[in-house]
């Protein structure tokens, strides 16, 4: 199964290299690749039972669902959590699927004392 070019450019070059009778394929191979980055919670918390990280987030880019699912996969022995500025039922939605607990507007008196 052919798969769609993306756009008016890659029709054109597809067209040339079909022109070409060369042998070739539209992305046709998928390779992994890993970029380095670094993660600082906005807050570090050192509670009776350990830290808590707390992120704050007014709005949740899809750089920064990207980033923190990433985070939470590859550091889940931390304990990060994040505050909502307001109620956003998507972003609720992405919290719960990606097993991040959550607040609405302010930290949890709870959260404070470790729980």
């Amino acid at each position: 199964m052919k798969k769609k070019l993306r756009n008016r450019f890659e029709t054109k070059i597809d067209k040339q290299i079909k022109r070409s009778k060369l042998i070739y394929a539209y992305e046709g191979e998928r390779w992994p690749y890993v970029l380095a980055c670094h993660y600082i919670p906005d807050f570090d918390i050192i509670t009776p039972n350990g830290h808590l990280y707390i992120e704050t987030k007014g709005y949740l880019r899809p750089e920064d669902k990207r980033k923190l699912a990433a985070v939470k996969r590859q550091h889940p022995d931390k304990d990060i959590r994040i505050v909502f500025y307001s109620r956003n039922k998507s972003y609720i939605r992405w919290a719960e699927r990606n097993g991040y607990r959550f607040s609405i507007g302010s930290i949890p008196k709870e959260w404070l004392i470790g729980l």
